[in-house]
């Protein structure tokens, strides 16, 4: 019999405990108390130590677990008395592996030890039972993401070649893994066999999970009776499952964090081998919803929803965040089990969602094949307290509710672009955040359902934060231009609070055919540290971030508020216009009088430029004019000719659209600035005119008493940097210009130095040409 007698206390745990913890079944022990005697297994006389206070050991995995209790340990005095047990063990039973602990009783704090071919001190803070006890021991395989990049480009080759369709590419080489993972027997069969060995494996992993009857028939119906798959030819398959199980499994440690991000990316990688009917999918990049889940501050007890999952990688990296700070099997079950949910009524998707939480250990997988409007009672019911999501932003009426379609009028999706998606799951949480992805055209919009919907958020909710964030994050499947939008629930948005806007648009990442939008330099963890610092400590960093006092009736973007980092401005900036304004004069010369061009500078003098020393200057007391151009619609207004050039909205050829006949009451004076307002591509941009010309109406002509080529040069270069503000829906008008500030070198008087821009423009090679 056991005699309880070292009692918990401050949190610490009684023998019995340890003993239910790491496993009754196996405690080995041979005198009183449950302690575990070498002295009786052994004929020769041990000095010193040989009495342990618990001894566990499972024979059949060769693993022991040698547990010496204290009230409160000495770690220097009680490791030598642990380890002379450890000797002995080892001298006795040299097969065994050994986990070496101390355990207090007066507190909770352990001291844990791996014993293997070396000692390894471990992080551990609890008890774990002897099976996990056994995971420290089992070989693992390695990381390498770049072997895993390169396979996987191999392998959707090898898809392509057997007809397996893009869109079903995910699900098919996810539910492949998942079986192989499961110990899938394949050699020698054929394909209808194999696919009934994956059925089975699906049945019994989705023993317990919610909706399963629907999961199995998806799954079935959408992978293994898809025709490409049940005529493959059974050789091919087998090829297939050999490339997977050899030339990809053994690049993921999926017992690891990083290797959950690889088996993630691997995972949602074929959803970017879209066909063009799918480019509204939008589907959230692993890197971004890492980035999201780490914003939202996820802890241990967070219980996470995302009502419109799509592939689940929101749930998937929501999961792995919180793991990471479970030690026992026990936990993590809870996290899985109780913590976990998602939403997705897209057939096709609801299975990638369900194959995905799958492959990352989720045997229970809490996903709902529904309409997030059919279950705001149930989002009531499990009560989460974070919501991420990336809601449809063209949904169509069926998508949504009666009511709120029926507000749409003649519009056949969705005019508030998602938007309404998040006010009915913020309506059904009773507390927490809600961390969303939406188009910046929700950002922007002040008016009309867009404009209804942000009022009634602030009216409830708090709006923390938004982040700008990368224009071609979705690459290659839908364009949408995305923020990210942070609302504490149930917290009216005070009138004096101060709002963080990221302008968050460089990730580091660049684009690859054939696998999308990669991180090539590994620049991502830099910048996501920097992305999270500033918003953690709501710092205002030019260029990047900027705190503000919003209403409804505002934007909610940095770009309308953010200071713009002119540290970054160059010498090559200005060079860079110079030669393109170069290549424009020599382009439009005269033949019978060629342009004499020249790579020169006009002044010998070099000249530093100090950013640190300009100041800023609001942009319309430069001018002493703005005016709108004139020509509303060249095609009904304008004759082609020679004697003007009509332009237009576009950066490149100094914006000459074509040249046309004179038509005196539509033309604007030249050497002035302009505006350009719209246009693809263009919006944002400022080009120098020397001479007259007939101009478009999305154009604003910007006229200064000192002007010259040298001036105007200087200013288009400064103008430009301003750029990034004006895309996505936001125009480059004469309201916009009239609050637009820059920055520029200044007199002793604090007036612009006019005279320090002409001479620095003539200092740089080719303002000869000017």
């Amino acid at each position: 019999m056991i005699n309880n007698n070292l009692q918990t206390g401050g949190g610490g745990k009684s023998r019995l405990d340890i003993i239910d913890t790491i496993g009754r079944e196996y405690l080995t022990s041979n005198i009183e108390n449950g302690e575990f005697s070498y002295q009786q297994i052994i004929d020769e006389k041990i000095t010193g130590h040989y009495k342990l206070d618990l001894r566990f050991c499972d024979t059949k995995n060769k693993l022991v677990v040698l547990v010496e209790t204290k009230k409160r340990y000495n770690i220097k005095k009680d490791k030598e008395q642990l380890f002379s047990y450890v000797s002995l063990e080892q001298r006795i039973f040299p097969e065994n592996k050994i986990i070496a602990i101390l355990a207090n009783t007066s507190n909770s704090n352990i001291k844990v030890w791996k014993i293997g071919e070396y000692e390894e001190e471990l992080d551990d803070t609890k008890l774990k039972s002897i099976s996990e006890y056994i995971e420290y021991f089992k070989q693992r395989n390695i990381n390498d993401r770049t072997t895993v990049l390169e396979n996987t480009a191999k392998l959707n080759r090898m898809l392509h070649d057997n007809g397996v369709p893009e869109g079903l590419r995910s699900q098919f080489v996810g539910t492949c893994l998942l079986a192989l993972k499961e110990g899938l027997v394949y050699n020698g069969l054929t394909t209808a066999q194999i696919n009934a060995g994956v059925k089975d494996i699906l049945s019994s992993m989705l023993e317990d999970s919610i909706d399963r009857a629907t999961k199995l028939s998806k799954l079935q119906q959408n992978v293994l009776e898809c025709k490409s798959v049940e005529d493959m030819d059974s050789s091919n398959y087998q090829q297939i499952l050999n490339f997977i199980r050899y030339s990809i499994l053994p690049y993921i440690n999926d017992s690891s964090y990083e290797g959950h991000d690889i088996l993630s990316y691997f995972f949602t990688t074929f959803n970017k081998y879209v066909t063009r009917e799918d480019k509204n999918q939008a589907f959230t990049p692993n890197h971004i919803a890492h980035f999201m889940c780490k914003a939202a501050g996820i802890h241990r007890n967070t219980k996470i929803l995302d009502p419109t999952c799509g592939s689940g990688t929101f749930l998937v990296q929501a999961m792995a965040q919180i793991l990471r700070e479970c030690e026992t099997d026990t936990e993590r079950k809870r996290v899985k089990d109780e913590q976990i949910f998602g939403i997705e009524n897209n057939d096709n998707v609801y299975g990638l969602a369900t194959t995905n939480m799958l492959i990352h250990g989720d045997g229970n997988s809490n996903i709902r094949y529904k309409s997030c409007f059919d279950l705001g009672e149930w989002i009531s019911n499990i009560e989460p307290n974070l919501v991420l999501m990336n809601p449809p932003y063209n949904a169509s009426k069926k998508q949504v509710t009666k009511e709120f379609a029926s507000t749409w009028g003649n519009s056949s999706t969705d005019p508030s672009k998602g938007l309404f998606f998040v006010e009915f799951v913020a309506e059904h949480i009773k507390h927490g955040r809600i961390l969303t992805l939406l188009p910046m055209q929700c950002a922007i919009k002040t008016d009309g359902i867009i404009g209804d919907i942000k009022k009634s958020m602030l009216e409830k909710h708090t709006l923390d934060a938004v982040f700008s964030l990368p224009i071609d994050m979705f690459y290659p499947g839908a364009s949408a231009v995305a923020c990210c939008m942070v609302f504490d629930l149930w917290k009216p948005h005070p009138k004096d609070y101060e709002t963080f806007f990221g302008y968050y648009r460089e990730d580091g990442f660049e684009k690859r055919k054939g696998v999308g939008r990669v991180d090539v330099y590994d620049k991502w963890s830099s910048i996501e540290n920097q992305w999270l610092y500033l918003y953690e400590h709501r710092t205002t960093k030019a260029g990047l971030s900027v705190t503000k006092k919003v209403t409804a009736n505002d934007e909610w973007c940095a770009e309308a508020y953010m200071e713009t980092d002119y540290s970054k401005i160059r010498d090559a900036d200005f060079i860079q216009l110079l030669r393109d304004y170069s290549s424009f004069l020599v382009a439009t010369s005269n033949p019978f009088s060629p342009f004499m061009y020249s790579n020169t500078p006009l002044a010998d003098t070099k000249i530093q430029l100090d950013v640190h020393k300009w100041k800023m200057y609001s942009v319309v007391s430069l001018f002493y004019r703005l005016e709108k151009c004139k020509c509303s619609n060249a095609t009904e207004m304008l004759e082609d000719g020679t004697e003007i050039a009509y332009i237009g909205a576009k950066k490149s050829e100094n914006g000459i659209m074509r040249y046309v006949k004179r038509e005196e009451n539509l033309v604007s004076e030249g050497n002035c600035i302009l505006f350009i307002g719209d246009g693809q591509g263009s919006v944002g941009y400022c080009l120098y005119q020397p001479n007259d010309f007939i101009g478009s109406t999305t154009l604003i002509a910007a006229y200064m008493e000192n002007l010259n080529p040298y001036i105007a040069q200087f200013l288009v270069t400064v103008l430009d940097m301003e750029r990034y503000r004006y895309s996505f829906g936001r125009k480059y008008n004469k309201n916009a210009i009239l609050n637009s500030k820059i920055k520029l070198p200044a007199d002793s008087d604090g007036n612009p130095d006019w005279q320090f821009m002409e001479d620095y423009i003539k200092s740089l090679p080719y303002s000869a040409n000017l």
